[in-house]
């Protein structure tokens, strides 16, 4: 039976750590990781998290974990495939991060930008051609999109790209505003106190150096509570309409990627934190009350961070787009 992505890296890093590949000190952050192994943050994520489980990483006073027990001197350092040799019978590397993920986030952010300023056709030939992939790829990348919301069929099969205006923006948000608060007092059984308190810490890390931080955390902020957390929900159909409503995400994802878009005060943290405490001690009614109240905060912000970006931005056509009236 194939083992899920998070396991594999689980066992990869284990088998360095105990055949002292990985010296006790040695320090593991997500993000190297990922890019490492040419996965997302999420699987090394979760991996780590198990590491730490069973007593072969642990945490200390700043970002990420240490290899050991317990804190030691901190050994920083560059990791290399070295670091981690795969053996037949044993780890094996973790599956390649798929061709359509390498072109994905910039034509994600392409779109998403084209969609503030109107509604268009989206000729796939000539998209394949202007980012250099295959049709393939792009159908791949296409279908994803669509999952998000972010882009959908017509009538006749053929990709549009819809427009971002207010209308839309509320009528996603009241699809949240519905579900998502009783979606996560469904997950919140699942949680586990060390998961939680690792968002948490999270949290605390992003405020104390906001807005000194890289803008893709942002993503990875958002994606803790309203993708991981919710993703716990066992109503599979829940999540699926509230992944029609993850293209709302990506407004911090790519509007915030420029750093004079931050906004004077951090943008979401302290609200993700009141609902990530009121889980942490056991209040679920509490945590969903507040994810309402953040909802109705988040949807008043995005439209405020989009009308800044259409009243300070001019983007340049692409051959792939066709404006609709």
């Amino acid at each position: 039976m194939k083992k899920h992505l998070n396991d594999q890296l689980y066992e990869i890093i284990a088998s360095s750590i105990k055949k002292g590949r990985l010296k006790r000190g040695t320090l593991l952050l997500e993000g190297p990781l990922a890019d490492l192994f040419g996965v997302s943050r999420s699987p090394v994520r979760q991996a780590l998290l198990s590491l730490h489980q069973s007593g072969l990483i642990c945490t200390f006073d700043g970002r990420g974990y240490l290899v050991g027990k317990e804190p030691d001197q901190v050994i920083k350092r560059k990791l290399e495939t070295s670091d981690f040799k795969f053996s037949k019978g044993s780890a094996t590397a973790p599956r390649k991060t798929e061709t359509w993920k390498s072109v994905y986030d910039r034509i994600e952010r392409d779109l998403l930008h084209q969609s503030l300023f109107g509604s268009y056709r989206i000729n796939e030939l000539e998209l394949s051609r202007y980012y250099s992939i295959s049709r393939t790829v792009s159908s791949q990348v296409l279908t994803r999109l669509s999952l998000m919301g972010l882009v959908e069929r017509d009538e006749r099969s053929r990709w549009q790209l819809t427009q971002w205006d207010e209308a839309r923006l509320g009528e996603l948000y009241e699809v949240r505003r519905r579900l998502e608060p009783y979606v996560l007092m469904r997950a919140a059984e699942f949680l586990r106190q060390e998961q939680l308190e690792g968002y948490i810490d999270r949290l605390h890390q992003a405020m104390s150096v906001y807005p000194d931080m890289d803008s893709r955390q942002f993503d990875d902020l958002e994606s803790d509570l309203h993708i991981e957390t919710l993703g716990l929900c066992p109503n599979r159909q829940m999540l699926q309409i509230l992944q029609r409503t993850h293209s709302l995400l990506l407004s911090g994802k790519h509007i915030l990627l420029d750093k004079s878009y931050f906004p004077d005060e951090e943008p979401f943290f302290r609200e993700h934190l009141t609902i990530f405490k009121h889980l942490h001690a056991g209040r679920a009614d509490l945590a969903a009350q507040s994810m309402e109240e953040h909802l109705i905060i988040a949807e008043r912000k995005v439209k405020q961070r989009m009308a800044y970006f259409r009243e300070h931005n001019r983007i340049a056509a692409v051959p792939y787009l066709e404006l609709q009236d």
